[in-house]
């Protein structure tokens, strides 16, 4: 699991509940299907013994079926080619679970380790207790400032770790963003590029396209996932037919809400 350690002020972190925004915003985060299908993943591990896997600790399948079924979308788990069916082998292949799961350990809300029965902690059954808002927060304060955003593009010649303030650039850019405003992608992907130094270990021709779509996995789409921003995708030639491509994205209302507090969140540190 790629893991940062962190200030315990951002460990604590909360956000009051005099804090929570208009009810639109509130509305919001009340039906993000992510705060949603969390609440769903704590809830399970509270009502059921799940131990972890020997290798890694991560959700026995029998779990991750059960689990992803009561998910507010729930994904497919087993693909078919042809007339062969490709079962699901591991948690970490269902990337919305597994990425809960990365949220939930490392935000410290579940005890998850090797052959180890999962325990839902004090700091979780608080977050069970919080406002929606609040929730929501809270996870996205946590992967901004605790996780290795690589775990989401995780290819080789991404190397191990990011440019030294690669997170706090792109919440810069983020934040001078005007809500509502189209943002073209690439211009954008290209700026992030440019100022941190972000790089591929060897260069070769399509580096760039890789690393514009590092910054689609690992910023646009996570915060897509939190209501953050909303996308826009063109279709572009594919062979015989057309692959949807981002094109540019907007910050949405409560995205600006909740980049303010991860920014606050990162003064606190």
């Amino acid at each position: 699991m790629r893991r940062k350690e962190l200030d315990p002020a951002h460990r604590r972190f909360r956000t009051s509940p005099k804090q929570v925004p208009i009810p639109e915003l509130l509305q919001q985060a009340v039906d993000l299907p992510l705060r949603q299908d969390m609440i769903t993943l704590l809830q399970y591990v509270q009502g059921n013994k799940v131990v972890g896997t020997q290798t890694t600790g991560n959700l026995p399948l029998r779990a991750v079926r059960e689990v992803t079924a009561r998910f507010v979308n729930p994904p497919k788990l087993d693909h078919r080619l042809g007339d062969r069916v490709y079962r699901l082998r591991t948690e970490a292949d269902v990337w919305p679970l597994y990425f809960l799961h990365i949220l939930a350990e490392v935000g410290e809300l579940v005890l998850a380790a090797p052959a180890r029965r999962w325990r839902v902690t004090p700091d979780g059954e608080a977050f069970l207790e919080m406002d929606p808002f609040p929730q929501v927060s809270y996870l996205l304060v946590t992967w901004w400032h605790r996780v290795n955003w690589l775990v989401a593009y995780p290819f080789e010649g991404m190397g191990e770790e990011l440019p030294a303030g690669f997170e706090g650039t792109v919440l810069t850019h983020l934040r001078v963003l005007t809500v509502g405003t189209r943002i073209p992608f690439e211009e954008f992907a290209d700026r992030i590029i440019e100022e941190t130094g972000l790089t591929w270990a060897v260069h070769f021709e399509a580096e760039r396209l890789y690393l514009r779509s590092s910054i689609e996995r690992m910023v646009i789409d996570l915060l897509a996932s939190f209501g953050a921003v909303t996308c826009e995708y063109r279709e572009v030639p594919l062979g015989l037919g057309t692959i949807s491509e981002l094109a540019a994205f907007k910050v949405t209302l409560l995205g600006g809400v909740l980049l303010a507090a991860v920014a606050m969140a990162g003064q606190r540190s």
